[in-house]
């Protein structure tokens, strides 16, 4: 039988109540309101289900509240297939929602932000692809538990849970996670290539990892070789790459879609902004066809330049926002989970680009940076959602954007 206390007594920290969801949000959340109308922000429930939860913040605008115990389940709801949710493993937060379910609902928060924050009620907004929900990502960062294993941490904490097993760990590094030990304090980036079976570690802070096998590479300035859409790039340790190659190809894909004719350089030059080790611009950009790629990693512009040998791209090794611009036709985007803001925007502006596409790891800086780009003169012609992170809200968004007549 239920604890929750009756609607009308006064809402505190410790007070339980009985709540009807209403959707998820970004940030993986589900919505419900309390009596009042005051929104309440409930970790692992799903849309429709009427949960009893416990508060444990109150703000004046919203509180926060844990489940306690389920009324009434959605039939989305599954029993998490990795054993070590149950350990308090905080690494994927959408484990209770069906796999097949998850996209749509990564969908249906990008409309709600697109409506809410960027006032695009009627944005296109698309279904793009998805990768496979098990053993897929080739980069992981870990942190170190005090008996000197590797796991994730706990939700919204600093305890580590050993994880001997991960569901969406790639088995190059999986068999590696489950052989080493670590020494000190701190946490360790693991990537692989799918490509060439390369494989290297990255420790941070004061960790030191044990018991290396002789084929993996260590230190900020390893290198792990992996192929997407017909070409080979390096990846140092310290570059952002994507979480897995299959991740990258859909990425590249729905770039290449959203740039069609734009790509072939007759308005300008290409500028790839926030590019990285050079994803876009070694595959999407035509060979012959002038590209800019700015990024202000160092390691980054090393492994970009070695990529982008012999073709027609200068790398530029700077922040966008302090970045000169030059004229362009086009101007490819894939800033950091913050969006572009309104420094990023002022900048892509001074290229004069025709066409933007902008690629965004958060819902709600795509419809921040949306609302912006549309007040500059641009016109949204949709926005494709991809579902790179299975099992958690984890969302990319390629939006494509024309300048308005």
């Amino acid at each position: 039988m239920s604890d929750a206390e009756p609607r009308g007594a006064s809402l505190t920290v410790g007070t339980r109540r009985e709540l009807t969801i209403e959707r998820l949000v970004a940030g993986g959340d589900a919505l419900a309101r309390d009596a009042d109308g005051r929104v309440v922000f409930v970790d692992a429930a799903l849309p429709g289900e009427t949960v009893e939860v416990e508060f444990v913040e109150m703000k004046r605008d919203f509180a926060r509240a844990r489940l306690v115990q389920m009324i009434s389940a959605s039939r989305e709801r599954v029993e998490p297939p990795c054993r070590h949710v149950a350990d308090g493993c905080g690494g994927c937060d959408w484990q209770h929602l069906a796999a097949n379910a998850q996209h749509d609902q990564k969908v249906a928060v990008v409309r709600e932000a697109f409506a809410r924050t960027a006032r695009m009620p009627d944005a296109p907004i698309v279904r793009g692809g998805a990768v496979a929900h098990d053993a897929s990502r080739t980069t992981v960062r870990m942190a170190v538990t005090s008996q000197g294993r590797l796991g994730f941490r706990r939700a919204a904490s600093h305890d580590v849970v050993e994880t001997e097993q991960c569901l969406v760990m790639h088995p190059l590094l999986q068999s590696l996670v489950s052989t080493v030990g670590v020494r000190g304090e701190g946490e360790v980036t693991l990537r692989c290539s799918v490509a060439t079976g390369e494989r290297a570690v990255w420790s941070h802070d004061k960790a030191r990892v044990l018991g290396l096998p002789d084929d993996v590479a260590a230190g900020a300035a390893a290198v792990v070789h992996e192929d997407v859409a017909g070409a080979r790039l390096r990846v140092s340790m310290a570059s952002f790459f994507q979480a897995s190659p299959q991740a990258a190809e859909l990425l590249v894909d729905a770039v290449a879609r959203a740039a069609g004719d734009a790509l072939d350089g007759r308005d300008g030059v290409v500028v790839d902004a926030y590019g990285g080790v050079g994803l876009f611009a070694a595959t999407v950009v035509p060979i012959g066809v002038q590209c800019v790629l700015v990024e202000s990693s160092e390691s980054a512009c090393s492994d970009a330049y070695e990529n982008l040998r012999g073709r027609s791209a200068t790398v530029m090794h700077t922040r966008f926002e302090h970045w000169r611009a030059v004229r362009a036709g086009l101007v490819i985007a894939d800033p950091a989970r913050s969006g572009l803001g309104k420094a990023g925007v002022t900048t892509l502006l001074d290229t004069a680009a025709p066409t933007v596409v902008l690629v965004s790891c958060d819902a709600v800086a795509a419809a921040r940076d949306a609302r912006l780009l549309v007040d500059a003169g641009y016109d949204l012609v949709n926005a494709e959602v991809l579902d790179l992170f299975p099992h958690t809200h984890h969302v990319e968004v390629v939006s494509h954007f024309v300048r308005g007549a």
